[in-house]
């Protein structure tokens, strides 16, 4: 199975997962460089993503201003708390764009800065030109978060839906020489995390991705690293 997203910077991605039975939604995030304001996580989504940060957060949008260009501004306290900063969202074609601000940030602030972000709608994810006082974060990188439903194992319970989350974040091009522990499979090299670590899961390495694959249980993370061993993570050039 197939699907194709869009980095906020306007490179498509294609997620090629041969053994999945789905690959629900899908958002791309991107961090902010505001003048003066600190950085500002932006992520896109579907409604049911937008759906889910409020939830997930506490934050009701319930007051609109309209922006310079057109769209509409959708805002509030984020987790509804007077001395956090503003949660906010802004529909762009079949796509959202959400996130919050530092609590230094004002409304006035965030319109002024998001004013200097051309926003572009495409049907496999919004499209981010920051210009002015606005630019990418030199030190976060995009990167792609991919729901990967897996058919339910033969031994188990067969309406049990099995899957992991494939976060991809995009790398600095080049080979993949190098003393790295690691096998080769399909996608690059396949490799998983050291026994130090809290939660268990596989790392996948390509020359634009660094893909990992993080199961919702640990004791599944085999399952994740046989189904990562074919995964192909890629510019759609």
């Amino acid at each position: 199975m197939q699907t194709t997203h869009r980095l906020l910077n306007g490179e498509a991605v294609r997620i090629d997962v041969p053994g999945a039975v789905g690959l629900p939604g899908g958002t791309s995030l991107g961090v902010l460089a505001l003048d003066g304001a600190g950085e500002m996580q932006v992520t896109a989504g579907r409604a049911a993503d937008l759906s889910f940060f409020l939830q997930v957060t506490g934050t009701a949008l319930d007051r609109e201003i309209g922006l310079r260009g057109g769209r509409t501004l959708q805002h509030g306290r984020y987790s509804g708390d007077p001395a956090q900063g503003i949660g906010w969202s802004m529909t762009v074609g079949e796509h959202h764009l959400f996130g919050f601000t530092l609590p230094t940030v004002d409304l006035e602030a965030l319109t002024g800065f998001l004013a200097d972000v051309d926003v572009q709608a495409d049907p496999v994810g919004p499209v981010l030109t920051p210009s002015g006082r606005v630019t990418w974060s030199p030190y976060r990188t995009f990167s792609i978060a991919q729901v990967v439903e897996l058919p339910p194992s033969p031994e188990g319970d067969p309406n049990e839906t099995l899957g992991y989350l494939l976060d991809s974040r995009r790398a600095r091009t080049g080979d993949l020489d190098g003393d790295r522990p690691g096998i080769q499979v399909r996608g690059g090299r396949l490799s998983r995390s050291g026994a130090q670590e809290r939660h268990r899961y596989g790392v996948l390495e390509s020359r634009d991705f660094v893909s990992y694959g993080l199961p919702g249980q640990d004791e599944a993370v085999d399952l994740v690293l046989t189904s990562l061993s074919e995964v192909l993570v890629e510019l759609a050039r």
